[in-house]
């Protein structure tokens, strides 16, 4: 059994605490501290311990990002641990650690893969069958869904495409789930896939309820702005995301896309409706 190391669980509180405040600890200290924090979240049994540890590695590592440092190997190389965390049975270490998680899987490409490597899917996978985290489960498959090729594919692979958008298909009452799945069907779409990818999603049915969504929501979107339902952040991403489809849907064709026209007329109304007039379109100016 590894031992506990002497660092007390005051700097643990401390650190979080000034992450809860946002203030800044002088970054010799943090690169000090940081092995005391990592060995918390290996070894503490003790919840609160545990979630503070959680809350201090995030906060370190957002400084990381910021910097545009990668993230130490130490901090990977407990990666298996906080995949572990999220099915912990303290719902504040579930939290946190999925905010680590999170962190990690917005830096690079090499630093998502590790997450992929370490089975993180089969963890979200069963999460996207809790309703009360499967928008946490989706908000963290859209960093995968917003990676390369490989990284994509692993999502599809394992079955977890189809369950978002099933999702964005069917989920009427949750929206907040909704424009969370939303996002990481969008990422797929228009993100780094593959020409074999895009048809996949396309035959899967990943546009249309897109599109449905945002007819649903134009008027609302018109008068409330971000205080409508899918808040304006999430209405421009998937009005980008339908209208890079349109440059590459005409390309679609054969039997299995004998669908292609209407799809193409579906976002084509889209884009028709007053609410989304001012949005400037890539397709219409040569941009990509």
């Amino acid at each position: 059994m590894v031992a506990k190391v002497p660092a007390s669980h005051l700097l643990l509180i401390s650190i979080a605490a000034l992450s809860a405040l946002q203030e800044d600890i002088p970054w010799e200290l943090t690169c000090k501290h940081l092995p005391d924090v990592l060995q918390y979240i290996q070894t503490s049994d003790d919840d609160s311990e545990l979630d503070d540890a959680c809350r201090s590695l995030d906060y370190i590592l957002k400084r990381f990002v910021r910097q545009q440092l990668s993230i130490p190997k130490a901090v990977m190389d407990k990666v298996p641990y906080l995949i572990k965390h999220l099915m912990h049975p303290s719902q504040y270490v579930r939290n946190t650690s999925n905010d680590v998680l999170n962190t990690i899987a917005s830096g690079s490409d090499e630093e998502s893969q590790v997450l992929l490597d370490s089975n993180i899917l089969d963890v979200l996978t069963k999460l996207l069958d809790d309703s009360d985290r499967c928008g946490q489960a989706c908000i963290l498959i859209s960093k995968f869904t917003a990676g390369n090729a490989k990284q994509i594919a692993c999502v599809m692979e394992n079955g977890i495409m189809t369950k978002l958008i099933n999702i964005v298909t069917n989920l009427y009452g949750d929206l907040e789930t909704w424009r969370d799945a939303s996002w990481a069907v969008a990422n797929a779409l228009d993100g780094r896939r593959s020409p074999e990818q895009f048809r996949s999603l396309v035959l899967c049915g990943a546009i249309e309820p897109l599109c449905k969504m945002l007819a649903i929501h134009s008027h609302r979107f018109a008068s409330e702005g971000d205080e409508g339902h899918l808040k304006i952040k999430t209405t421009r991403r998937l009005l980008r995301c339908l209208d890079q489809a349109t440059i590459h849907l005409s390309s679609l064709q054969g039997p299995d896309f004998a669908h292609v026209p209407n799809i193409i007329s579906m976002v084509e109304e889209i884009f028709t409706r007053e609410s989304y007039h001012s949005y400037q379109r890539e397709s219409k100016n040569g941009s990509r």
